[in-house]
């Protein structure tokens, strides 16, 4: 009678060890792995939710950056982008004393991004102080300019006279940007010009 309660015994033990591993294997498992793949679901969520609430409180200032950007555009028009390029360059040139003695133009359309790139390479002389004024109005200025490259280089044993040249480009960002429609301006390509 010992021994079939035993052996009863045993049979039990084992079913439940197998249940147990049976529970383990069908149910507690995939729920640990489904509570950590919804745990991870949830962080990606809350940092979507977080970047969202600091865009929506930032909101006001992002416009006012925005409607800057658009107001200190270049005009649609080639032509007065080109003016007001130029008007902007010889006041650099004026302001640092700077003798440019090269300036090549040229238009860089990315119509899928919405925004063209008046782009010109210059080539001036003059000293530390005046060439530090120029670069320094470049970046400076109202219109939506960008140094692209710039190598400086001295004339003289003594680096009293330095020669620059650079690469530069005024942004002008299309109007209808939100909407990805063509403004129907026509596009410049490889136009060339020598400053005033």
């Amino acid at each position: 009678m010992a021994s079939i309660d035993r052996t009863t015994l045993l049979k039990i033990v084992a079913g439940c060890g197998a249940g147990l591993f049976l529970l383990d294997w069908a149910v507690i498992e995939p729920a640990i792995n489904s509570w950590s793949a919804q745990s991870e679901r949830i962080a990606a969520l809350q940092k979507k939710v977080d970047r969202g609430q600091s865009l929506l409180d930032r909101a006001d200032r992002i416009r006012n950056v925005w409607a800057a950007m658009q107001r200190a555009n270049l005009p649609v028009d080639n032509s007065a982008a080109e003016a007001a390029a130029f008007t902007a360059m010889n006041r650099w040139k004026a302001d640092s004393s700077v003798a440019l003695t090269n300036l090549t133009p040229n238009w860089q359309v990315h119509e899928d991004d919405g925004y063209d790139d008046f782009e010109c390479r210059a080539a001036g002389t003059g000293d530390q102080v005046s060439i530090g004024r120029f670069l320094f109005d470049l970046n400076t200025d109202g219109l939506p300019c960008n140094l692209e490259e710039c190598e400086i280089s001295t004339r003289d044993a003594h680096g009293q006279q330095l020669s620059m040249t650079a690469r530069f480009s005024f942004a002008r960002v299309s109007p209808d940007i939100h909407t990805g429609l063509s403004t129907g301006r026509s596009s410049t390509r490889g136009r060339t010009g020598n400053e005033e």
